[in-house]
């Protein structure tokens, strides 16, 4: 099925972002970020300035892919979530469960095929007699001053149930060797010999989880349940897209995990209406309607007198790997990124802000950013963008940091495999380019 178990190369299915697109006017990108079997063709596609692996070195490859499965998977929320319309007429959002497909394939190299001889007791006259179990739980009637057993514990083998569980898992096994086992081996499973028929194999499945309590074993069930229901009821589903068209959201969530304070909700500037006749204002319902988000607040030393705010504002775009001054953000998230900065500045929403972080704030203290991917290992600062209106271009020294916005790249590749949430080492290096500039 995969042709990719011909190729030589797993670098080959690999695709970095190219910066030939130097000519495109917008900084912003929307390609996608995952994998794609298409086809019989399979695509690992990586985001924004990932550094490029050794071509020949096969082991490193093999753990950035699972590295960028194991990203999208834990940060892929619903806004990142990819919906299918560049492959099919019909909009579909793709919900390929790669969390089953690597827990089989791991299960089954750590421990074979499900196999498992089970016996069930039963009280009954007929069946083999277990008469351990029969003595220890049943009383006898005395006849002739003689114990007489009218009941029996009788035990069944249940071979042919777990046969045919095995099979499936055989099916399951082959299934997720086919799209996946490339990540782990060159192993290739033999195929079972059951054709796939969903109603049997999760009627199968869920009898066994009604009466097993073993949690390894369930999970296991789970998992193939997981992958039985993603595919046809008719064949096997030959195409499959893990992934998303969405990664800024993503970048987002991983910027904010490493180097974001919990409680940045009571930073955000909200907004209402008043309108004509009513008594009251009307904020409206939704938090992305009434209030603007930074991405990111961080803090150094908070709640002590040398204490520093960092607005951060993760923006997904090509800078990075382009150098082109066209791709970076534009004038609208300037004037929300002061509008962030202010608020905070602001003395009278001080008591909005946590007590220990009002009672620290000066307006020399707080610092903007733009965080944005690239290749480099260490935080670089690229310059400041800023708006005439509080730095004119004709000034030598801004009033307030804030008012200049710094550009920073960060390497992709670093944050996602170091993605310790509040990671303290990272905040510090990050806060020192900021704040030394």
């Amino acid at each position: 099925m995969a042709s990719y178990k011909n190729q030589t190369s797993l670098f080959s299915h690999c695709v970095y972002f190219e910066n030939s697109s130097r000519d495109e006017e917008s900084g912003q990108v929307d390609k996608f970020v995952g994998l794609r079997f298409i086809d019989g063709k399979l695509s690992i596609h990586f985001p924004v300035g990932y550094k490029e692996p050794d071509k020949s070195d096969e082991k490193q490859i093999r753990l950035d892919i699972l590295n960028l499965i194991s990203v999208l998977s834990s940060f892929g929320i619903p806004e990142a979530e990819l919906v299918r319309n560049d492959f099919r007429s019909k909009q579909q959002n793709v919900e390929f469960p790669v969390h089953a497909y690597l827990f089989i394939i791991s299960d089954f190299l750590n421990h074979g095929y499900y196999q498992k001889k089970e016996q069930i007791y039963k009280r009954g006259t007929s069946g083999k007699i277990n008469w351990s179990r029969t003595i220890k739980q049943l009383r006898p009637q005395i006849a002739d001053e003689s114990p007489v057993y009218l009941e029996f514990i009788t035990q069944k083998n249940l071979h042919n149930e777990n046969a045919l569980l095995t099979l499936i898992h055989k099916y399951c096994v082959y299934e997720s060797f086919q799209k996946l086992g490339f990540l782990f081996s060159s192993y290739n499973p033999q195929k079972s010999s059951l054709s796939f028929n969903k109603s049997l194999f999760c009627s199968v499945i869920k009898s066994k989880i009604a009466s097993t309590f073993n949690e390894k074993e369930l999970l296991l069930f789970k998992n193939m349940l997981d992958m039985i229901n993603y595919l046809d009821n008719s064949s096997e589903k030959k195409d499959f897209i893990y992934g998303t068209n969405n990664f800024h959201h993503i970048w987002e969530q991983l910027v904010d995990s490493v180097y974001g304070e919990k409680d940045k909700e009571k930073f955000y500037p909200k907004v209402y209406w008043r309108l004509n006749g009513s008594s009251k204002a009307f904020e409206p319902d939704s938090e992305k309607r009434s209030s603007l988000r930074p991405d990111t607040i961080m803090i150094t030393d908070r709640g002590k007198s040398n204490q520093k705010i960092f607005v951060l504002d993760s923006k997904y775009y090509r800078y990075g790997a382009t150098k082109n001054p066209n791709h970076l953000p534009d004038s609208g998230s300037v004037v929300k990124q002061l509008a962030y900065a202010e608020y905070i500045d602001n003395p009278k929403n001080r008591s909005k802000l946590p007590d220990s972080v009002g009672e620290n704030i000066s307006d020399s203290s707080i610092y903007n950013a733009f965080i944005m991917p690239a290749e480099n290992l260490a935080p670089q600062n690229i310059g400041y963008v800023s708006a005439d209106y509080v730095f004119p271009q004709n000034s030598d020294v801004a009033e307030k940091p804030y008012h200049k916005i710094y550009g920073i790249l960060l390497d992709v590749r670093t944050l996602m495999y170091r993605h310790i949430p509040h990671d303290k080492d990272m905040i510090s290096q990050l806060a020192n380019v900021i704040g030394n500039t």
